[in-house]
């Protein structure tokens, strides 16, 4: 019995990818059938440093990347619960044999669509071409009369190709230009964990803020723990930069901690602790 072009192909494009892949990183992947889970390669980034007169690698960033031999909306249903739980950036690579090039795709909206519509019984993932994706725009979802998601559409934005025939500076800037967006998608599976969803998009000084059934138990506490970041802070600009400390600055911040007590609002310690301390050393000093 002669053996499937097809599952041959396939094995093709997985080598094509891995020899591309660790032109920007140290790749790894399942080596048994029984342990792929939903990604065919583990990826930790390098920076290229030169020590003692030699290059040396350094790891940054990781990742995980399924990869695919065509263009095209891929069905991602059996995956749902192993996107869910993961805590490392998605990505879908596309991987061109005439081209020798590999087309990297982002799912750096996962952290963002699992928080705001709940697990969908049925979901898609389609890579498209734009960089940059409205924040609206990032995914189509259908719900039932009870507001259950039914099925949801995630768009992956494109983010670069590489090339076998690419310069060496040239693949090794597009590997910082991946490490800051795998930092950029750290950051907001941080922020899912940690129950804080405010959401880091590509564009300076924009967010996506989540509000509704997770965020309601979990925003004042977050506030309180802001509040209390504050505080300790202006503790240090009084300890070490006394010129930028504001007493103005305090007094704001102090209403703000006052009006939560007088509100019933529930004080974290760590809170009570940093105002009754830097209080006191404010009221020593006068």
């Amino acid at each position: 019995m002669g053996q499937l072009a097809g599952t041959r192909i396939g094995w093709e494009n997985e080598h094509l990818a891995t020899f591309l892949l660790s032109k920007i990183a140290f790749v790894a992947n399942p080596i048994t059938v029984a342990d792929d889970i939903g990604s065919d390669f583990f990826c930790t980034l390098f920076e290229s440093r030169t020590k003692n007169n030699a290059e040396q690698l350094f790891p940054r960033n990781s990742f995980a990347i399924q990869i695919k031999s065509k263009e095209g909306t891929i069905h991602a249903t059996n995956k749902i619960q192993y996107l869910d739980k993961l805590e490392l950036p998605f990505f879908v690579g596309i991987v061109d044999q005439n081209k020798l090039q590999l087309r990297i795709y982002s799912g750096e909206y996962l952290p963002i669509l699992f928080p705001l519509y709940g697990i969908p019984l049925g979901l898609r993932l389609s890579p498209v071409p734009a960089k940059k994706i409205e924040t609206d725009g990032y995914c189509k979802v259908t719900r039932d009369k009870n507001f259950v998601a039914l099925n949801a559409l995630l768009r992956l934005p494109f983010v670069m190709e590489i090339g076998a025939h690419e310069s060496r500076s040239d693949t090794l800037k597009k590997a910082q230009r991946l490490g800051e967006l795998c930092s950029r998608i750290h950051d907001n599976i941080s922020a899912r964990t940690s129950k804080e969803y405010i959401f880091r998009t590509g564009q300076p000084g924009s967010a996506i803020i989540l509000a509704g059934p997770g965020s309601v138990h979990t925003f004042r506490n977050n506030f309180c723990l802001r509040l209390a970041e504050a505080f300790y802070n202006i503790e240090w600009l009084y300890n070490n930069q006394r010129n930028n400390f504001r007493m103005k600055e305090f007094r704001i911040y102090e209403k703000c901690y006052w009006d939560l007590l007088d509100s019933g609002t529930e004080i974290p310690p760590i809170l009570k602790k940093i105002y009754d301390q830097l209080k006191q050393q404010l009221i020593n000093e006068k």
